[in-house]
């Protein structure tokens, strides 16, 4: 059985914690209409991470993938905002589409134009290993995650109000373009850096499911969002423990919690109604 205390294992516990915070971001993407955004924002990441390793490749320069990542990720999903400004409800989903598609046309692209020891690098967005963090990637993060997260704090209130009300909240004189943009960079940022910390394709079972499993229980905003990342933390650290005792991939233990939670919370649901 591996130490519990080993030094990447205190990695793998700080990027859980730091992924409670990402979290967040499904919450919002929820009460916004857009559920899937934060999804779309980490593939749209793999796209961004391509083009930061395609750079460095061609001009023969160490660059950090990261970078490129987020940047690209929040800018897909302000392209997104900006399309459903313009076209409303329909028009948004189908501008999520396609950026997915855009996004993982420049990885598929850039990806077979690299050599094989920087695939690696882009792949680690598309399966990123938890396991596999270093001090300085949890840096990065962390600030990254730390900036992002007073930014939303601090316009909360407005925020919440356009999610729910965006008509009400144009009435009263709130300029709801900017705090949609807000809403919509911090949710994408929020996908980039999941991508970097536990893979595009983890996106879905540690970062949504929770929030859609936080929403059946929740009575209020503020109980909602503290399921919302109680949750998530819940699911992190157990698929690290059934890692650490049984010895399987930390990504598919925590996968399988949460989407075993996922399955019996529908269950009680129903039961309830």
């Amino acid at each position: 059985m591996l130490d519990p205390f080993s030094p990447f294992l205190v990695r793998a516990y700080f990027a859980i914690l730091l992924t409670g915070f990402i979290s967040l971001s499904s919450g919002f993407a929820l009460l916004r209409g857009v559920a899937y955004l934060p999804a779309e924002a980490s593939h749209s990441a793999l796209g961004g991470a391509a083009i930061g390793v395609f750079i460095g490749y061609i001009f023969r320069t160490e660059v950090e993938p990261f970078y490129f990542a987020i940047l690209f990720s929040s800018f897909t999903a302000m392209l997104v905002s900006y399309a459903g400004k313009h076209g409303g409800a329909e028009v948004l989903n189908a501008a999520l589409g396609g950026m997915l598609a855009i996004s993982v046309s420049f990885y598929a692209l850039l990806r077979a134009l690299v050599p094989a020891e920087l695939k690696v690098v882009v792949d680690g967005y598309l399966v990123g290993d938890i396991l596999l963090l270093t001090l300085d990637d949890l840096i990065r993060l962390a600030t990254v995650i730390f900036f992002g997260t007073l930014i939303v704090y601090l316009f909360k209130s407005e925020i919440l109000y356009v999610c729910f009300d965006p008509e009400g909240a144009e009435a009263l004189g709130l300029n709801v373009s900017f705090y949609d943009y807000i809403l919509f960079f911090f949710m994408g940022l929020a996908g980039g850096l999941a991508a970097k910390t536990i893979g595009s394709l983890m996106v879905f079972a540690l970062i949504m499911l929770p929030a859609v499993i936080a929403k059946g229980y929740s009575r209020n905003i503020r109980k909602y969002f503290l399921i919302t990342i109680l949750l998530t933390l819940f699911f992190g650290y157990s698929g690290i423990i059934v890692s650490i005792i049984s010895g399987l991939p930390s990504s598919g233990s925590i996968a399988a919690i949460s989407s075993f939670s996922y399955i019996i919370s529908i269950i009680l649901n129903k039961r309830r109604k």
